[in-house]
């Protein structure tokens, strides 16, 4: 920069070397610059003090007749260049020098100063330095530099666009984002062009101001007028919205700056929907709701709130101090409290300055019960809640009452209970479950592992033969497979089921149960299954079981061995004179000795009834038969029963596996059909099963089912055997005898049909058709008795006295005509159902109702 001064100074150099030195007396007096005169030779010829302090450089050495090169080497001692450049910078200025032209340039100091250094050529020769502080202007243009490029930046990269017009509505200045907001051409809209050519080709591009063309320029035009700011909101050519908003400047101009505000648009649209339902819900809260500013004035409330408070919403305006809404509410008797508002207030405060949001309960006068919670917000003030708890208070009541029944319940169960979480720890057990297994209450309770309480009891001696890490690593194992029961078996002998079921939420019940009565009762119920309840030998069933372990032993291993069933001969008569006790104890008495005679191995069992049957390994039939022979004399003279002798014996009958099979069955028939014979011979012996028994058995089953169809074919026939009286030949009367002729078998002899019909109880039926068709017969006849033979299984039957007064009648005879005969020991019965019959036969008028073997009715 060149001072007026300094032209003039120039200016007064040309005129002449008197001049010149007049004139620079007077520059160096006036002068702020520096200013440092050469020669012709570059040495000094004037330096003025302003020039020394500047470059802080010595007047001792700066001074009238020094050189240039001096000069600069003493500047560069000085640190105002790097000493390293003093010859380039020295041969560059006297290169400049020589050229006779004036030149500018600046120099910064190792200070920080900047000098701007001025060298012009004198006209008589010789050169002059004008130096000025410029740093402070160079500071300026380099922020004026940063600022103008930072606006121009800022411009160019504007979220916003701007455009601006002077004072004659001509564009000043717009940046990029306007012109491509509204899709402008830049070489339409730029610096120069007039307000309503702009607006004419905003409205080309499809842009809409939301009113016609001509009403937009006249708005836009009064607008100018008036100077008054405005927010205008216009839409964009694809449909988005953009707020344009104008405010004028002092020197006549205005600046619009245009923001595309669709997303902001949607978003109030939003916020307000938000609010809304905020809104709604904050009204529609079950819970009261209100918020406090950080002096603890009510900012926002809701319905509920006032309610529970009963407090209007003149009482609850924003602004409202907390202690006033506590007074109110309490002056409106919503609550009463032993504590005052002020006291209610600080315990409030001080709750929100300790962050402490722990629920207070407030009962109100209405006998509800309100939690109050105080939560301090992050951006100061707090917000409020009041819940109504009164029926969470008496669920927890109720609930409170449940678990002290639940415990009530779980300490008084009969079985012990164990909750197990997922890792297998305790929740909860009860007393049952610890006195089961005789554990510490101080040890098992909640919290406990399962491993821990197996380690336990294996120390107390509980599980015998194994550890508590054994235990556990089994009892895992089992979980592992879902759902399950075990039983453990104690040291003591007990056993207890464990039942584990899974829980929904992860974990499992357990329940334990002493089932060791159970286990006895099963065992005792699976024993009785299979023995006899009277004498405790194997039953039937047990019996056949055995004898199919032993007939495969037989099958397999080869040996033989013997199956001996045994009948009771007259046990009926001991049942019938001494009663069932007696005849229970003979039986027990037979079961022992069959026990204290077999082999150790063999097996004795009571098949039902007096029947018995005996299983015998060894040497075949050597053993039954010296078995056979020696029980049929043991149980032959049995003890005395109630004091009184009686007479039993027993029948034996002997089959041999594998002479006479393998099969079960096939040997119980054997032993069955021998038995037979045995009894057929006179009963108290005993008797080897023969082949040719079966062909008998076989042939006395053709004969009963001949029989049974005998009375219905009408194959039975009656003969009348006269009776004489022996001293004098009279003729006294008849005896009806029964005979039996079959189609092809011809007279079958009574001998052999009487007792089958006896066993199967044909005799019944049989009985009564000899009745009825003799007393029928007899009834033509004149006056003669007849004598009809009954058999002991007809006095048994129900109804015989009254089948024979039925017979009677029918033929139309007296009861004198009838009679019957029977040895007097037949009539020797004391059987209490026998003597029944025998009184009723003899009230129907058959006078002297006897009954006479089997042996005796064939004549």
């Amino acid at each position: 920069m060149t001072s007026t001064r300094d032209n003039e100074l120039g200016a007064r150099c040309e005129q002449g070397p008197e001049a010149l030195v007049a004139l620079s007396q007077l520059a160096l007096d006036h002068m702020e610059q520096g200013v440092c005169v050469y020669d012709a030779d570059n040495r000094i010829v004037l330096v003025n003090q302003r020039y020394l302090s500047l470059f802080d450089m010595s007047a001792d050495v700066v001074r009238v007749g020094a050189s240039y090169r001096e000069v600069l080497a003493h500047s560069a001692t000085r640190g105002n260049f790097p000493e390293s450049e003093l010859d380039s910078l020295y041969s560059t200025r006297i290169a400049q020098i020589a050229a006779g032209k004036p030149f500018r340039t600046e120099q910064r100091l190792a200070t920080g100063l900047v000098m701007a250094l001025e060298l012009k050529p004198l006209p008589g020769g010789g050169w002059m330095t004008i130096c000025d502080d410029v740093s402070r202007l160079a500071r300026l243009e380099a922020e004026l530099r940063v600022q103008t490029e930072r606006s121009q930046h800022a411009l160019a990269n504007m979220s916003h666009g701007l455009i601006m017009y002077d004072a004659d509505s001509r564009v000043v200045v717009c940046n990029e984002r306007f012109l491509k907001l509204y899709n402008l051409d830049p070489e339409v809209v730029k610096p120069g062009v007039t307000h309503s050519a702009a607006i004419e080709h905003w409205l080309s591009r499809g842009n809409t101001p939301g009113m016609s063309a001509d009403e937009f320029h006249d708005t836009r035009l009064e607008d100018v007028r008036s100077r008054k700011a405005k927010t205008l909101l216009v839409m964009r050519y694809d449909g988005r919205m953009v707020q344009a908003v104008s405010r004028f400047l002092p020197d006549g101009g205005w600046v619009t700056v245009h923001e595309d505000v669709t997303e902001r648009l949607k978003y109030e649209e939003t916020l307000r929907q938000q609010n809304f339902i905020l809104d709604a819900a904050m009204e529609n809260m079950a819970h009261g709701l209100a918020f406090y500013d950080s002096d603890m004035r009510l900012r926002v409330c809701n319905t509920t709130y006032r309610k529970i408070y009963w407090l209007s919403p003149e009482e609850t305006r924003p602004g409202t101090h907390l202690g006033e809404l506590i007074e109110r509410s309490m002056a409106n008797g919503a609550f009463v409290s032993e504590y005052s508002p002020r006291q209610l207030l600080e315990a409030a405060s001080a709750k929100i300055a300790n962050r402490d949001s722990s629920p207070m309960r407030r009962r109100m006068t209405n006998d509800t019960v309100i939690s109050v919670r105080y939560c301090a917000l992050a951006e100061s003030g707090f917000v409020a809640t009041y819940e109504d708890i009164t029926e969470r208070e008496r669920a927890i009541e109720e609930l409170s009452e449940q678990y002290r029944r639940f415990d009530a319940a779980l300490n008084n169960m009969s079985q012990g209970l164990c909750m197990l979480d997922s890792s297998l720890r305790v929740i909860v057990c009860n007393r049952r479950y610890i006195e089961m297994y005789g554990l510490s209450p101080d040890v098992v309770k909640p919290g406990i592992s399962m491993r821990e309480i197996m380690d336990h009891s294996c120390e107390l001696g509980i599980h015998p033969d194994t550890t508590g890490a054994k235990l556990y690593a089994d009892y895992v194992e089992r979980l592992r497979e879902g759902e399950h029961t075990l039983h453990r078996h104690l040291s003591d002998g007990r056993i207890i089921k464990l039942n584990h079921k899974r829980m929904e939420l992860g974990g499992w019940v357990v329940t334990y149960e002493d089932v060791t009565e159970r286990h006895k009762a099963q065992a005792r119920v699976a024993h009785m299954a299979r023995h006899d309840s009277l004498t405790d030998l194997p039953n039937r069933t047990l019996f056949r079981d055995k004898m199919g372990e032993g007939l495969n032993q037989v099958a397999i291993a080869g040996g033989a061995m013997a199956v001996l069933c045994f009948d009771l001969d007259n046990f009926k008569t001991v049942n019938d004179r001494l009663g069932h006790a007696a005849g229970d104890r003979l039986l027990r008495w037979v079961a022992a000795r069959l026990k204290e005679n077999v082999g150790e191995h063999d097996t004795v069992a009571r098949l039902g009834g007096d029947e018995f049957a005996v299983l015998q390994r060894g040497p075949q039939p050597q053993s039954a038969e010296k078995l056979a022979r020696r029980l049929v004399g043991i149980i032959g003279h049995p003890p005395p029963l109630e004091s009184q002798s009686i007479h039993v014996g027993v029948s034996v009958g002997i089959a041999i596996a594998p002479d006479h099979g393998l099969d079960a069955d096939e040997l119980m028939k054997c032993a069955d059909l021998a038995l037979y014979q045995a009894k057929a011979r006179g009963r108290g012996a005993y008797q080897l099963f023969e082949p040719e028994m079966e062909e008998e058995a076989r042939s006395r089953h053709a004969l009963e089912h001949d029989l049974r169809g005998a009375l219905e074919a009408r194959e039975f026939h009656l003969v009348f055997q006269p009776q004489v009286r022996l001293e004098s030949s009279e003729l006294t009367g008849f005896e009806a005898l029964l005979r039996w002729k079959h189609p092809s078998r011809g007279f079958v002899s009574p001998a052999e049909f009487i007792p089958i019909a006896e066993e199967n109880g044909l005799i019944v039926p049989i009985g009564e058709w000899v009745l009825r068709t003799a007393c029928a017969t007899a009834a033509s006849w004149p006056d003669v008795t007849v004598a009809v033979n009954l058999s002991p299984v007809q006095f048994r039957a129900r109804g015989l006295a009254a089948m024979v007064t039925s017979a009677l009648a029918e033929a139309g005879l007296p009861t004198q005509r009838s009679s019957s005969r029977s040895p007097r020991p037949r009539c020797s019965t004391t059987a209490r159902r026998r003597s029944r019959s025998c009184t009723s036969f003899a009230r129907s008028a058959c006078a002297s109702a006897s009954m006479i073997s089997a042996s005796a009715i064939p004549r």
